[in-house]
């Protein structure tokens, strides 16, 4: 068989993808080469295909395990046919909740549609207008941002909370400056709105200062921590944040959680407009929502994500919703779990680990959350110029590395979900059947047509 100029490695020989070593044009003949370096077959590329990327080897039915190295690395959403790209468009996390109806097209809206319909339920449900515009906010950049978790999916229990009274819809944070630290009672509010003017606060104090911390208590969920760090650094500036919340973590061997698995965002602007390096990450191996999409799906759990009621390390999902979620990174991974702990609600003078209120367990409590808010302003340190220029050399670098042929393309954080917000706002957000239909529907009991 003849070698191809386009190249694909086969991990294993049951697997339904390969990794591509050169970019390869659509109509492109991929010679596909097992481990040994022998080539097993030849593809026709049926679209363009990345440096690193997946190609589909043999088809792959909506709703079936995709297999790379002999393992399922993700469930196909779409039918896969061999020579197709394989990549999120096409392909979902194992884990990951899956839509309603698997294989079919995803319903897409402007990203204004999906803006008003939140913003204007909870202008329905009680809440003032700023308020409802900073939640409605965060709920849109989570769909532009591909943090599908946190968006409108979540809209009916805040609606909820906010019409018991649990969540008071009204309360504004109370914001007291002492010099570049700020302390922060949200009094019970919407923990977007809090956390948003929090970050507006933080922000104007560190243009002051140079540097400034907000401390948050009394608050409630304010969505992905990314969201608020990047507001601070849409100012020219380098923004740090953190939260605690529901427990669902607990250290290896322990018999019941006593820890969130708090967030951890840091976001600076890059010499590009519209973009930010942004690192968030939560600090469970998994989400507590992943694993109860496993449970309902009957799927197992990979190894090392959770463990029982009894302290044991567990793959079923069920069992893992009764014990606790483990941290990632092992002890080391935990140890910064306890002191992103001790840096917000310990600080805050609020809530702190199990003091935080189950939205489950008591749904119409308060949650007494935490966040913790840093700045520090650019221009009075390096100066806002030079700091983006050593930024963009350091991420330069970094795209720069020789990688293994196998392995994916080299990405620092926060470029893909950019590179997601610019194209969802140019072709629209896709939104799940599930999502679309019950955002519609709570909109519709709230008295609206949407």
């Amino acid at each position: 068989m003849a070698v191809s100029a386009v190249r694909a490695v086969l991990l294993a020989a049951q697997d339904d993808v390969a990794a591509v070593l050169d970019p390869a044009a659509a109509g492109a003949i991929i010679a596909v080469a097992d481990a040994s370096g022998d080539t097993v077959s030849e593809i026709t590329a049926r679209h363009a295909i990345p440096f690193g990327h997946k190609v589909a080897v043999r088809a792959v039915a909506a709703g079936r395990p995709v297999l790379r190295y002999g393992f399922a690395i993700g469930i196909a959403t779409a039918p896969i046919a061999p020579g197709d790209h394989v990549h999120s468009h096409n392909m979902r996390s194992a884990l990951s909740p899956a839509p309603r109806q698997e294989g079919k097209s995803l319903a897409r809206r402007p990203a204004r549609w999906v803006h008003d319909l939140a913003r204007d339920s909870l202008l329905a449900a009680g809440a003032p207008a700023d308020a409802a515009d900073a939640m409605a906010n965060a709920l849109t950049e989570a769909h532009l941002r591909g943090v599908e978790t946190h968006g409108l999916r979540r809209l009916r229990p805040y609606v909820a909370r906010i019409r018991s009274g649990a969540v008071d819809g009204k309360a504004r944070p109370r914001i007291e400056g002492r010099n570049s630290l700020l302390m922060v009672d949200g009094r019970n509010g919407i923990g977007h709105y809090v956390a948003t003017a929090a970050a507006q606060a933080v922000s104007d104090a560190a243009r002051r200062s140079g540097i400034a911390i907000a401390l948050v208590r009394n608050s409630n969920h304010f969505g992905f921590a990314g969201h608020y760090a990047t507001l601070i650094a849409a100012q020219g500036q380098l923004g740090i944040v953190t939260s605690n919340g529901q427990v669902c973590v607990a250290p290896e061997g322990a018999t019941q959680p006593l820890l969130s698995n708090n967030p951890l965002a840091i976001a600076a602007p890059l010499a590009r407009p519209d973009a930010f390096f942004e690192l968030d990450l939560a600090t469970s191996v998994t989400s507590r929502a992943n694993v109860v999409a496993a449970a309902r799906a009957g799927a197992p759990l990979p190894t090392g994500l959770a463990q029982d009621a009894d302290g044991n390390p567990t793959r079923d999902a069920s069992a893992a919703l009764a014990g606790s979620l483990l941290a990632f990174g092992g002890a080391k991974g935990f140890g910064l779990l306890v002191a992103l702990e001790a840096l917000t609600g310990v600080l805050a003078g609020g809530a702190f680990a199990d003091q935080v209120s189950s939205k489950e367990a008591a749904p119409d409590a308060a949650e007494g959350t935490a966040h913790t808010l840093i700045a520090i302003d650019l221009a009075s340190a390096l100066g806002s110029e030079a700091y983006a220029q050593r930024l963009d050399e350091l991420l330069r670098r970094l795209a720069a590395l020789p990688v293994n042929p196998a392995a994916a393309p080299i990405r620092y954080p926060g470029e893909r979900r950019w590179a997601l917000r610019h194209e969802r706002l140019r072709d629209g957000v896709p939104l799940s059947e599930a999502d679309l239909g019950d955002a519609v529907k709570l909109a519709n009991e709230l008295g609206l047509s949407a």
